[in-house]
C-alpha cells in the first residue's frame, strides 16, 4: 500500500501549507525527488501556480507537468510519465472535469498503480479528494453542489474546504450517502501511510473531520 497526502486548501503565496509540500516532497526519501503536477481539475491553466512549483523546487525537488488535456498524448505515454515519478501532486478545480478527463485518457488506471507501486499520492482541493471513493464539489449546474465519483482508493466520500461556506453543508448531505465522510479544512492535510490515517496543518492549524455512518454521521476531528 502506498502513501496519501490530502490538502484540503489553503494558501501557496504566503507559506500557510509551506511545511506539508515539505513534508510530501520529504516522503519520497530521495535526495532529487521527481513531482509530477497534474493541474487537469484546473483545465490545465497553471497561470498561478508558480508557487507549488518554487516550493517543491525549493525543497530539490525536479518538477514536471502533465497536461492531460492534450489530445496528442498516447495512453503509454501517458503511464510512463505518471510511473516514474516519484511524488504525484493533483491541483485544485472541477473535480467532475478531471475525473472524465482521467477516464477518457486511462490515467485513472495509471494513478491506481502508481499508488500500489509506492509513488506518494498527494493534491489540494480536487487533488485531495480525487483518491477517495467520491469527492464532494461545486461543479454541478449553477456551481452547485454534487458529490462525483472518483478514483476509489480510500473508501470514503470526501470534501475539501471544509470550514467555507456552503462547504460546511457536507456534514449534512454525507447523511444521503452510504459512505462514511471526510470534511478536511482549509490548512490541513490528511496522511493515509500504509493504512495508517494520521493529520497534519499548516501555519493556521485546520482541522480533518470523520462523519462514521456507524455512528449517525456525528462529526469528530482526527
Amino acid at each position: 500500500m502506498g502513501k496519501i497526502i490530502a490538502i484540503g486548501g489553503g494558501r501557496y503565496d504566503d507559506g500557510e501549507i509551506k511545511n506539508i509540500l515539505e513534508y510530501i516532497a520529504a516522503s519520497a526519501e530521495k535526495e532529487s525527488p521527481s513531482v509530477l503536477f497534474l493541474p487537469t481539475a484546473g483545465f490545465d491553466d497553471i497561470e498561478g501556480d508558480e508557487h507549488i512549483r518554487d516550493i517543491f523546487l525549493g525543497c530539490g525537488c525536479t518538477f514536471d507537468y502533465l497536461f492531460l488535456t492534450d489530445k496528442t498524448l498516447a495512453k503509454d505515454e501517458i503511464r510512463s510519465k505518471i510511473l516514474s515519478a516519484d511524488v504525484i501532486y493533483v491541483g485544485g478545480g472541477n473535480v467532475e472535469f478531471m475525473m472524465n478527463t482521467w477516464n477518457e485518457t486511462g490515467a485513472s488506471d495509471c494513478l491506481r498503480e502508481a499508488y500500489e507501486k509506492g509513488i506518494i499520492m498527494s493534491g489540494y482541493s480536487a487533488g485531495a479528494v480525487c483518491w477517495f471513493k467520491e469527492g464532494y464539489d461545486d461543479c454541478g449546474p449553477d456551481r452547485s453542489f454534487i458529490f462525483c465519483d472518483c478514483l476509489d482508493i480510500l473508501p470514503y466520500s470526501a470534501c475539501p474546504h471544509f470550514e467555507n461556506g456552503n462547504w460546511y453543508n457536507f456534514k449534512d448531505e454525507i447523511k444521503s450517502r452510504p459512505l462514511s465522510g471526510v470534511g478536511i479544512e482549509n490548512g490541513a492535510a490528511l496522511i493515509f501511510d500504509n493504512g495508517k490515517i494520521s493529520t497534519m496543518h499548516g501555519n493556521d492549524e485546520g482541522f480533518v473531520w470523520f462523519f462514521d455512518k456507524e455512528k449517525d454521521y456525528v462529526g469528530k476531528t482526527l
